[in-house]
């Protein structure tokens, strides 16, 4: 088992897909008129600190959310996953991340850093895969990935809805879908 994400390929430069209108569609930060809450968002941190002492519960609060009783059925292989996941994104700053965004920055700075983001979503999941992410599903006619908690809150205030809000995001998982604007 590797303490860290696992290695994909890193692209060589930052060669961001051609897009078609309806892709352009598909950008996480613009789902059905969504805007980002400052109250949600500090409310959604502190529900996470929060609910640290009932860490033995979140397999079946993770099947509830994902609508997946699968998860909640192999109770301690998830269990395992979560504190397995919990030291991969505290090593690697996705907590921090989360805590910057949702505390620090606020709704209208991570908007302006969004709408310097070009591209959209590829479906490459190389972001979800890294990290084992036990939410992503995979649609195996289609051949692409999904989120099992695409528009939740999770998917929301965590940093999976936001990602990449910055050219570090992209670097770090290689993602072949977003590149940001250098003049902003």
């Amino acid at each position: 088992m590797s303490s860290g994400p696992r290695p994909l390929p890193v692209a060589a430069t930052a060669t961001v897909a051609p897009l078609t209108d309806e892709e352009e569609l598909r950008k996480s930060n613009e789902v059905n008129g969504f805007s980002y809450s400052r109250v949600k968002a500090v409310l959604y941190t502190l529900r996470l600190v929060l609910a640290i002492p009932f860490f033995p519960i979140l397999p079946f609060v993770m099947a509830h959310e994902a609508k997946d009783s699968s998860i909640a059925k192999n109770y301690f292989q998830t269990l395992g996953y979560c504190m397995k996941t919990l030291v991969v994104h505290i090593r690697h700053g996705s907590i921090v991340r989360m805590i910057k965004y949702n505390l620090v920055m606020g709704p209208d700075k991570v908007k302006a850093a969004i709408d310097r983001r070009r591209g959209a979503c590829t479906r490459c999941a190389k972001c979800c895969r890294q990290y084992d992410c036990i939410f992503l599903g995979e649609d195996k006619e289609a051949k692409e990935y999904y989120c099992k908690i695409y528009q939740t809150d999770y998917w929301y205030y965590g940093t999976c809805g936001r990602y990449p809000v910055d050219q570090r995001d992209i670097d770090d998982h290689a993602c072949p879908g977003f590149t940001f604007d250098d003049a902003a």
